[in-house]
């Protein structure tokens, strides 16, 4: 039997999210690997090429011939530390990033000291971006309204540009029709958005709860840093 969980601090994978060329030296880079247990980890590498619909609802799909990945498979000693090499080879010309997770999966292993036969594993899922050289992000405010839920703000945003924009270190700033300002950034920022980041070529629409005090007269302005 086995429960997808983890006991705290079983181990890290690092770094979780990096972009990667579509050819040439930048299409790789290395993964690391802790084991932090005090037990042998067996672990497998999967790719999946990722998407998301204006709602933030995400698709994957498997794209291990994508990606050359070595170790596929691994066992980490204790306090060891496994480097993964991860390498795009997909299409060398994109018109669009290219979205991936890069899953580093532990794998159940019988344990015979395991008196209940529980075991805990735990998957760290990698984002992967492969971008095109000279890619940038074009993003654009195209609305912002209340919400149909009251108390929220509809968002709507679209990113014309090849690159990807990530969203999760960003600031916005909402100034109403009546010159209150309501800024969000950081954790509360990532916590109110579903998957932060408009694809190249995308749109996404956000649902945005209203400070306290900050009434939704219109017009709503928005400014994102």
């Amino acid at each position: 039997m086995s429960i997808v969980g983890m006991p705290a601090q079983a181990h890290r994978v690092y770094p979780m999210s990096y972009e990667l060329a579509p050819a040439g030296s930048g299409a790789a880079t290395v993964l690391r690997v802790d084991n932090t247990t005090e037990r042998p980890l067996t672990l497998e590498v999967t790719v999946e090429k990722r998407s998301w619909d204006e709602r933030g609802n995400e698709t994957r799909i498997p794209a291990d011939d994508d990606f050359l990945i070595l170790p596929p498979q691994m066992i980490v000693e204790p306090g060891k530390t496994q480097a993964i090499r991860v390498q795009y080879v997909g299409a060398p010309t994109l018109d669009q990033t290219a979205m991936y997770v890069v899953g580093v999966n532990q794998v159940p292993v019988a344990d015979p000291t395991a008196g209940t036969g529980v075991q805990f594993v735990i998957n760290f899922g990698t984002a992967a971006y492969v971008v095109p050289a000279g890619a940038k992000t074009e993003l654009k405010i195209a609305s912002v309204t209340a919400a149909a839920e009251p108390g929220k703000m509809e968002v709507v945003l679209e990113n014309t540009g090849a690159r990807y924009a990530p969203l999760g270190n960003t600031t916005w700033t909402f100034t109403n029709g009546a010159g209150q300002k309501m800024e969000l950034s950081g954790d509360p920022l990532r916590e109110t958005l579903v998957a932060s980041v408009v694809p190249s070529g995308g749109r996404r629409i956000f649902i945005v709860p209203a400070s306290e005090g900050f009434a939704l007269t219109a017009p709503i302005q928005l400014a994102i840093k």
